[in-house]
C-alpha cells in the first residue's frame, strides 16, 4: 500500500465517521424533541381529564339536586308555576 493510498483511506473513513456522528446527533436531537413533544401532551390530557372529571362530578350533583323534590320545586318556581295551599 502506498502512501498517497493509506491517505486516501484515512481520509475516507474519517469523512465517513464525522458524517456518522452527524446524522447520528440529529437522530437523537429528533428523538428528545419528540420525547419532551409527548411529555407535554401527556401533562395536558392529564389536566383535561382532572377538569372534565371535576366538571362531571358538579353535573353528577346537580342532576341529583334536580331529582329531588326541593330541586324539582326550586325549577318550578324558576318557571313560573305557584301553588295554592
Amino acid at each position: 500500500m502506498t502512501e498517497e493510498k493509506r491517505n486516501r483511506l484515512i481520509a475516507a473513513v474519517t469523512v465517513n465517521v464525522i458524517l456518522l456522528i452527524a446524522i447520528l446527533t440529529v437522530v437523537c436531537i429528533f428523538q428528545i424533541t419528540e420525547m419532551v413533544r409527548y411529555d407535554n401532551l401527556i401533562k395536558d390530557m392529564d389536566e383535561r381529564i382532572e377538569y372534565l372529571g371535576g366538571e362531571t362530578n358538579k353535573l353528577n350533583n346537580s342532576l341529583d339536586y334536580y331529582k329531588s323534590d326541593e330541586g324539582l320545586l326550586d325549577k318550578a318556581y324558576e318557571f313560573g308555576f305557584v301553588f295554592g295551599k
